[in-house]
């Protein structure tokens, strides 16, 4: 597959998707892929897997260094709270990156599978700044990922924007789920092997 330059947007599909898009989130989410790709032109991305796998890895690492930037010289739920509020700023910011890495780690490439540790590694410690590791640390992962994801998407779809009603809202989310936490060290969870190195390869849990 040759990718060409998107900055006239001169192929007809791509003018009909920006020119008729429903919300302003559609576009947002055009515009951000057609530029990710503009940034990739010169490499080899022959094939739409390797497309697939050059935008979820630019996600994995974008949202990484965000969320480092976010937690730096913070410790316990401050760094925490960092973190969730980053990830919600990284998906409206970037909606096409982001939406390339909620795909999980493709473990025969190992680049993106380096992507997802190296992201996991920082999820993790963050977690482990409050307690939350091993098993515990699977579930909370998948919570909070479920979270953001179900915020952005609702914020996304929603038919007039709210900015600050989503804000408070998340907020509040954001502060029930820290002061939930300890939930999952107190339920009992049926046994099952765990694979802390398979854990953190596979960064987002389904």
């Amino acid at each position: 597959m040759k990718i060409t330059s998107a900055k006239t947007h001169s192929d007809p599909n791509v003018t009909h998707v920006l020119r008729t898009a429903p919300s302003r989130w559609d576009r947002q989410i055009v515009a951000d892929l057609i530029a990710e790709m503009q940034e990739r032109l010169s490499e080899n991305l022959d094939s739409v897997p390797a497309m697939r796998s050059a935008l979820a890895v630019a996600g994995y690492r974008a949202l990484r260094g965000r969320i480092e930037n976010a937690v730096k010289d913070k410790q316990g739920t401050d760094a925490l709270r960092s973190m969730v509020h980053a990830m919600r700023s990284f998906a409206l910011g970037s909606p096409g990156l982001a939406a390339a890495s909620f795909r999980n780690p493709v473990l025969d490439s190992q680049e993106w599978a380096t992507a997802g540790k190296d992201l996991a590694d920082t999820v993790f410690k963050v977690f482990e700044g409050v307690g939350i590791t091993g098993y515990h640390a699977k579930h909370a992962v998948r919570i909070l990922r479920s979270l953001v994801r179900g915020f952005v998407l609702n914020e996304m779809v929603s038919a007039a924007a709210h900015p600050l009603e989503f804000q408070k809202s998340y907020n509040c989310a954001v502060e029930m789920f820290i002061a939930g936490l300890p939930t999952l060290t107190q339920t009992h969870f049926e046994a099952e092997a765990y694979d802390t190195q398979d854990t953190l390869r596979r960064a987002y849990l389904v």
